[in-house]
């Protein structure tokens, strides 16, 4: 019963847009009837940032790197509110968005090292792959929480220690689309 009763609560909660903390991380419902935050990645090679949900808005900036991860941090009508990597924030058209989870690599100088590993299976002892340095955009798989398998490109997969992406909510295990 009183299983019953908490998950109620949460679901009335979800419904009305109440936020809900999951560990550090606090969610609320948008219009649009998913998370927020939440995050998506680009879906066109060009994308207008605007300073305001509108296309009367003027243009901040133009992304042009197709795939680029963005945590959606708002919602307003058609439009959202994103993130990118580096802290930047602007509005962009939710057709320009898709669902499709992506994370980019960090700069691993910050850490120290000349480059990120990515590795057959998921083990820092296990054998490197390839060497991925800074911004290196991939399909996000599946993530353990602490390990996350990426798509590089068509024929490059492997693992990548989860705290070297940005795309990924911190521990987030992931079971891909």
């Amino acid at each position: 019963m009183i299983r019953f009763s908490l998950s109620l609560l949460i679901l009335v909660g979800l419904i009305a847009g109440i936020p809900m903390r999951a560990g550090a991380l606090e969610r609320t419902i948008g219009p649009s009837g998913e998370p927020v935050p939440r995050f998506a990645s680009l879906k066109a090679d060009e994308v207008n940032v605007r300073q305001g949900p509108g296309r009367g808005h003027k243009i901040k900036w133009v992304f042009k790197k197709l795939g680029l991860p963005v945590k959606i941090i708002s919602e307003y009508e058609e439009w959202r509110e994103i993130e990118d990597h580096a802290g930047a924030t602007g509005w962009v058209f939710q057709g320009l968005l898709s669902r499709r989870r992506t994370a980019v690599t960090l700069d691993p100088q910050l850490e120290g090292k000349a480059y990120i590993s990515l590795y057959e299976e998921a083990e820092a002892t296990g054998t490197p792959i390839a060497q991925l340095g800074k911004d290196v955009i991939g399909h996000v798989l599946t993530c353990t929480g602490a390990w996350c398998r990426l798509a590089i490109n068509k024929k490059l997969k492997g693992w990548v220690l989860q705290s070297h992406l940005w795309g990924l909510f911190d521990k987030e295990p992931f079971k891909g689309q």
